[in-house]
Protein backbone atom coordinates (compact mmCIF):
# COMPACT_ATOMS: atom_id res chain seq x y z
CA UNK A 1 0.00 0.00 0.00
CA UNK A 2 1.73 3.17 -1.15
CA UNK A 3 1.62 6.46 0.71
CA UNK A 4 -1.05 7.83 -1.61
CA UNK A 5 -3.16 4.73 -1.03
CA UNK A 6 -3.00 4.69 2.78
CA UNK A 7 -5.60 7.43 3.20
CA UNK A 8 -7.93 5.84 0.66
CA UNK A 9 -7.48 2.13 1.31
CA UNK A 10 -10.48 2.11 3.69
CA UNK A 11 -13.41 3.37 1.64
CA UNK A 12 -15.65 3.11 4.70
CA UNK A 13 -14.54 2.77 8.31
CA UNK A 14 -16.46 1.36 11.29
CA UNK A 15 -17.97 3.78 13.81
CA UNK A 16 -17.65 3.41 17.56
CA UNK A 17 -20.51 1.35 18.99
CA UNK A 18 -22.28 0.96 22.33
CA UNK A 19 -24.16 -2.34 22.63
CA UNK A 20 -25.60 -4.51 25.37
CA UNK A 21 -24.48 -7.85 26.75
CA UNK A 22 -26.15 -10.68 24.86
CA UNK A 23 -26.60 -8.68 21.66
CA UNK A 24 -24.89 -9.20 18.30
CA UNK A 25 -22.10 -6.93 17.05
CA UNK A 26 -21.11 -6.33 13.44
CA UNK A 27 -17.93 -4.38 12.73
CA UNK A 28 -17.57 -3.64 9.04
CA UNK A 29 -15.29 -1.78 6.67
CA UNK A 30 -14.95 -1.55 2.90
CA UNK A 31 -11.39 -1.97 1.69
CA UNK A 32 -9.93 -0.95 -1.66
CA UNK A 33 -6.35 -1.39 -2.80
CA UNK A 34 -4.37 -3.78 -4.92
CA UNK A 35 -4.89 -7.52 -4.58
CA UNK A 36 -3.89 -9.76 -3.04
CA UNK A 37 -4.77 -8.26 0.35
CA UNK A 38 -4.27 -9.93 3.69
CA UNK A 39 -6.86 -8.73 6.22
CA UNK A 40 -6.70 -9.50 9.93
CA UNK A 41 -8.70 -8.27 12.92
CA UNK A 42 -7.20 -7.31 16.27
CA UNK A 43 -8.67 -6.62 19.69
CA UNK A 44 -6.63 -4.55 22.12
CA UNK A 45 -3.54 -5.10 19.91
CA UNK A 46 -3.96 -8.90 19.88
CA UNK A 47 -4.73 -10.73 16.63
CA UNK A 48 -8.09 -12.49 16.77
CA UNK A 49 -8.25 -16.14 15.67
CA UNK A 50 -9.49 -16.66 12.12
CA UNK A 51 -11.60 -19.60 13.31
CA UNK A 52 -13.50 -19.21 16.57
CA UNK A 53 -16.90 -20.01 18.07
CA UNK A 54 -17.11 -16.50 19.51
CA UNK A 55 -15.83 -14.48 16.54
CA UNK A 56 -16.59 -14.87 12.85
CA UNK A 57 -14.92 -13.03 9.99
CA UNK A 58 -16.12 -12.97 6.42
CA UNK A 59 -15.79 -10.94 3.26
CA UNK A 60 -18.36 -10.11 0.59
CA UNK A 61 -16.73 -8.45 -2.40
CA UNK A 62 -14.62 -5.79 -0.69
CA UNK A 63 -16.70 -5.48 2.50
CA UNK A 64 -14.94 -7.12 5.44
CA UNK A 65 -16.95 -8.00 8.57
CA UNK A 66 -16.14 -9.09 12.09
CA UNK A 67 -19.17 -10.61 13.81
CA UNK A 68 -19.54 -11.26 17.52
CA UNK A 69 -22.68 -13.34 17.84
CA UNK A 70 -23.35 -12.94 21.57
CA UNK A 71 -21.62 -10.07 23.33
CA UNK A 72 -19.99 -10.49 26.70
CA UNK A 73 -18.64 -7.78 28.98
CA UNK A 74 -15.10 -8.92 28.12
CA UNK A 75 -15.70 -7.99 24.46
CA UNK A 76 -15.43 -4.27 25.16
CA UNK A 77 -12.24 -2.73 23.81
CA UNK A 78 -10.41 -1.37 20.77
CA UNK A 79 -10.87 -3.28 17.50
CA UNK A 80 -8.54 -2.83 14.54
CA UNK A 81 -8.86 -3.98 10.94
CA UNK A 82 -5.41 -4.35 9.37
CA UNK A 83 -4.96 -4.70 5.61
CA UNK A 84 -1.60 -5.46 4.04
CA UNK A 85 0.03 -6.59 0.82
CA UNK A 86 3.58 -6.76 -0.50
CA UNK A 87 3.69 -2.95 -0.74
CA UNK A 88 2.67 -1.97 2.78
CA UNK A 89 0.00 -1.93 5.49
CA UNK A 90 -2.94 0.23 6.61
CA UNK A 91 -5.27 0.09 9.62
CA UNK A 92 -8.55 1.48 10.87
CA UNK A 93 -9.97 1.14 14.37
CA UNK A 94 -13.14 1.51 16.43
CA UNK A 95 -14.08 1.39 20.10
CA UNK A 96 -16.69 -1.13 21.22
CA UNK A 97 -18.41 -0.41 24.50
CA UNK A 98 -20.41 -3.27 25.98
CA UNK A 99 -23.00 -2.36 28.59
CA UNK A 100 -23.63 -5.04 31.20
CA UNK A 101 -26.59 -5.37 33.54
CA UNK A 102 -26.08 -3.24 36.67
CA UNK A 103 -24.62 -4.74 39.81
CA UNK A 104 -24.58 -3.18 43.25
CA UNK A 105 -21.04 -2.34 44.30
CA UNK A 106 -21.88 -2.28 47.99
CA UNK A 107 -25.10 -3.88 49.30
CA UNK A 108 -27.17 -1.99 51.83
CA UNK A 109 -27.46 -3.04 55.44
CA UNK A 110 -29.76 -2.26 58.35
CA UNK A 111 -29.99 1.40 59.32
CA UNK A 112 -31.18 2.97 62.56
CA UNK A 113 -32.61 6.49 62.22
CA UNK A 114 -33.75 9.04 64.77
CA UNK A 115 -37.30 10.39 64.48
CA UNK A 116 -37.16 14.04 63.49
CA UNK A 117 -33.60 13.78 62.17
CA UNK A 118 -32.58 13.67 58.49
CA UNK A 119 -31.90 10.31 56.88
CA UNK A 120 -29.55 9.60 53.98
CA UNK A 121 -29.53 6.24 52.17
CA UNK A 122 -26.94 5.63 49.46
CA UNK A 123 -25.93 2.79 47.19
CA UNK A 124 -23.61 2.48 44.19
CA UNK A 125 -24.00 0.54 40.96
CA UNK A 126 -21.27 -0.31 38.46
CA UNK A 127 -23.28 0.67 35.38
CA UNK A 128 -25.63 3.59 34.71
CA UNK A 129 -25.99 3.68 30.92
CA UNK A 130 -29.66 3.09 30.12
CA UNK A 131 -30.34 2.27 33.78
CA UNK A 132 -33.31 3.53 35.80
CA UNK A 133 -33.74 2.97 39.53
CA UNK A 134 -36.84 2.66 41.68
CA UNK A 135 -37.15 2.65 45.48
CA UNK A 136 -39.87 0.73 47.29
CA UNK A 137 -40.75 0.57 50.97
CA UNK A 138 -42.61 -2.54 52.12
CA UNK A 139 -43.50 -3.26 48.50
CA UNK A 140 -44.80 0.23 47.69
CA UNK A 141 -43.02 2.64 45.39
CA UNK A 142 -41.33 5.59 47.06
CA UNK A 143 -42.08 8.84 45.21
CA UNK A 144 -40.21 12.10 45.06
CA UNK A 145 -41.76 14.70 47.39
CA UNK A 146 -40.77 17.86 49.29
CA UNK A 147 -39.92 15.61 52.25
CA UNK A 148 -38.19 12.87 50.24
CA UNK A 149 -35.52 13.56 47.63
CA UNK A 150 -34.48 10.85 45.15
CA UNK A 151 -31.46 11.09 42.87
CA UNK A 152 -29.30 8.91 40.64
CA UNK A 153 -26.07 10.52 39.45
CA UNK A 154 -22.57 9.26 38.69
CA UNK A 155 -23.61 5.65 39.43
CA UNK A 156 -24.76 6.63 42.93
CA UNK A 157 -28.36 6.11 44.09
CA UNK A 158 -29.54 8.43 46.87
CA UNK A 159 -32.62 8.72 49.03
CA UNK A 160 -32.84 11.66 51.45
CA UNK A 161 -35.62 12.13 53.98
CA UNK A 162 -35.58 15.59 55.58
CA UNK A 163 -37.25 14.55 58.84
CA UNK A 164 -37.65 10.89 59.69
CA UNK A 165 -41.06 9.78 60.99
CA UNK A 166 -42.38 6.46 62.22
CA UNK A 167 -44.05 5.87 58.84
CA UNK A 168 -40.59 5.84 57.27
CA UNK A 169 -39.75 2.56 59.03
CA UNK A 170 -39.80 -0.52 56.84
CA UNK A 171 -38.03 -2.69 54.34
CA UNK A 172 -36.48 -0.63 51.53
CA UNK A 173 -35.65 -2.17 48.16
CA UNK A 174 -33.78 -0.62 45.22
CA UNK A 175 -34.66 -1.96 41.79
CA UNK A 176 -32.10 -1.15 39.07
CA UNK A 177 -33.53 -1.71 35.60
CA UNK A 178 -31.58 -1.80 32.34
CA UNK A 179 -33.73 -1.43 29.23
CA UNK A 180 -32.40 -2.51 25.84
CA UNK A 181 -34.08 -1.46 22.62
CA UNK A 182 -34.61 -3.59 19.55
CA UNK A 183 -36.86 -3.15 16.58
CA UNK A 184 -38.01 -0.54 14.09
CA UNK A 185 -39.03 3.07 14.62
CA UNK A 186 -42.63 1.99 15.09
CA UNK A 187 -42.00 -1.03 17.33
CA UNK A 188 -39.65 -1.27 20.27
CA UNK A 189 -38.90 -4.32 22.35
CA UNK A 190 -37.66 -3.83 25.89
CA UNK A 191 -35.71 -6.61 27.61
CA UNK A 192 -35.13 -5.82 31.29
CA UNK A 193 -32.47 -7.05 33.69
CA UNK A 194 -33.37 -6.72 37.35
CA UNK A 195 -31.06 -6.38 40.35
CA UNK A 196 -32.26 -5.91 43.89
CA UNK A 197 -30.74 -5.01 47.21
CA UNK A 198 -32.52 -4.05 50.39
CA UNK A 199 -32.17 -2.65 53.87
CA UNK A 200 -34.34 -2.50 56.96
CA UNK A 201 -34.92 0.90 58.52
CA UNK A 202 -35.68 1.10 62.23
CA UNK A 203 -36.58 4.52 63.62
CA UNK A 204 -35.43 5.40 67.12
CA UNK A 205 -37.39 7.87 69.23
CA UNK A 206 -35.19 10.54 70.85
CA UNK A 207 -35.23 10.50 74.66
CA UNK A 208 -35.01 13.76 76.57
CA UNK A 209 -33.12 13.36 79.82
CA UNK A 210 -34.27 15.48 82.76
Amino acid sequence: LGDTQRDHIFQTKPDNQTLYVGKRALIQCVIGGSAPLNVVWLKDHQVLPSVSEHYQTFCEKNKHTLEIKTLEAADRGLYVCRASNNIGMAECSMELRVVDKPNFVKPLGSVAAVVGAPLHLECQVDEDTGVTVTWTRDGRKVHQSPDCKLSFENKTVNLDILKTTLKDCGNYVILALLKTRQGSRNARLFSPFKVRTHLYLLAILPVNLC
